[in-house]
């Protein structure tokens, strides 16, 4: 098949979509598909099989971004004179034959991530900055004017909401959870990186590591760890390694206010993240929304338990008691601190983990291609 897949910035190091996408060319090359990518931005790793067109944008404000790249993307598909089989849209663009939806619906972002949201006046107002407005809008011209021939979500979660905003048939939206590599995920990391990590970061061997992964700390739920950690009684050995991007003054006062400050590691931006999986041994994500969490796949590819919040897709995957626990929402400090004394025990976090290995083999990477190409294929028998 020839495969266009139009996505804003083509760079790996950045993850989410773009590491998605970059992997998914990969993956697409490698069974025999001519892959081009249009973007605006690329990254240094270039791959010499793809063929790569610039989608030109006008970046200096956020929504001239959006809409150049919405209305140039599929123009310079079209430009190209080449007989695509599959149009694959991971931004927003005014047509794909198929839109993936990565993070769910704006609307419910929105109300998850701004506390100005939880009132009329604040409603009003965040509608009317023009960022948000302006991805408002092209989401509901995508959805309600039909700019796409199928739509995958990457949760139950996701696709409910599509649904609940904008009332499209149920066949028009098919779940294809994220995928996660386990050969580079794997619990094998351990034997080359757990003792010089956690030396690294001062944490003993006999010391449990909480893990902590992602940017956004407030809506990833880092409030709730540490508030949560401040509940474990000080005769256990335990740390938290934090490891992302956010405003970290915020959560050292918090610790400093708990009297935890000892038991709190900043570790910032990682780019071989795997490592720090490696040194880990309890995988905590009390998010307060998520579109699914890949960070948890790949805590649970990696071998650990997770601790995860029902309003993060990827619990959808999750096993209560089994290869993890899921938390209720709201989401309570003592109900996480409550699981994670549950997980000191090493038989139970270690069987667990096990647990969690086996789970991740079914969302392997590997897997979510196969599921993508089955839907290529839906589309092009529908639409021949």
């Amino acid at each position: 098949m020839k495969i266009a897949l139009m996505v804003f910035q083509f760079i790996k190091e950045k993850g989410g979509v773009e590491s998605y996408v970059f992997n998914l060319s990969r993956h697409l090359l490698d069974r025999g598909h001519e892959v081009h990518i249009f973007a605006y931005r690329f990254g240094q790793d270039q791959n010499r099989h793809l063929v790569f067109h610039h989608v030109p944008s006008i970046t200096f404000w956020s929504p001239l971004k959006y809409w150049t790249f919405a209305i140039n993307a599929p123009k310079i598909v079209k430009k190209t004179g080449i007989p695509f089989d599959i149009v694959h849209g991971f931004t927003q663009t005014l047509f794909q034959d198929i839109y993936r939806v990565g993070g769910g619906c704006h609307w419910d972002y929105m109300v998850h991530t701004y506390p100005m949201m939880r009132t009329a006046f604040g409603r009003i107002a965040m509608c009317l900055n023009p960022r948000h407005s302006c991805l408002l809008l092209l989401e509901k011209i995508i959805f309600k004017q039909k700019r796409y021939r199928q739509i995958t979500c990457i949760s139950e979660q996701c696709k409910r909401e599509i649904l609940h905003h904008y009332k499209l048939p149920a066949n028009d939206i098919e779940i294809i959870y994220n995928g996660v590599d386990t050969d580079a995920f794997t619990p094998r990391m351990r034997l080359q990186y757990r003792d010089t990590v956690r030396e690294k970061y001062h944490v003993t061997s006999d010391e449990v590591l909480l893990l902590f992964v992602g940017s956004g700390f407030k809506r990833k739920g880092l409030h709730h760890t540490i508030e949560a950690l401040s509940l474990i009684d000080r005769s256990k050995k335990i740390k938290l390694l934090v490891a992302g991007r956010g405003r970290m003054r915020k959560y050292l006062k918090l610790a400093q206010k708990k009297g935890i400050t000892d038991r709190v590691i900043f570790a910032g931006v990682c780019k071989h993240i795997q490592e720090i999986y490696a040194a880990g041994d309890i995988f905590v994500f009390p998010s307060e929304y998520d579109a699914f969490g890949t960070a948890c796949l790949e805590a649970m590819a990696s071998g650990l338990p997770v601790i995860a919040s029902r309003t993060s897709g990827v619990s959808e995957i999750i096993s209560h008691r089994t290869d993890g626990f899921i938390i209720n929402h709201p989401i309570a400090a003592k109900e996480i601190a409550d699981y994670i004394k549950v997980l000191l025990e090493k038989e139970i976090r270690e069987n667990m983990g096990a647990a969690a290995r086996k789970t991740s083999g079914t969302f392997s990477f590997n897997a979510n291609v196969v599921k993508t190409l089955d839907i290529y294929q839906k589309v092009l028998n529908i639409h021949r």
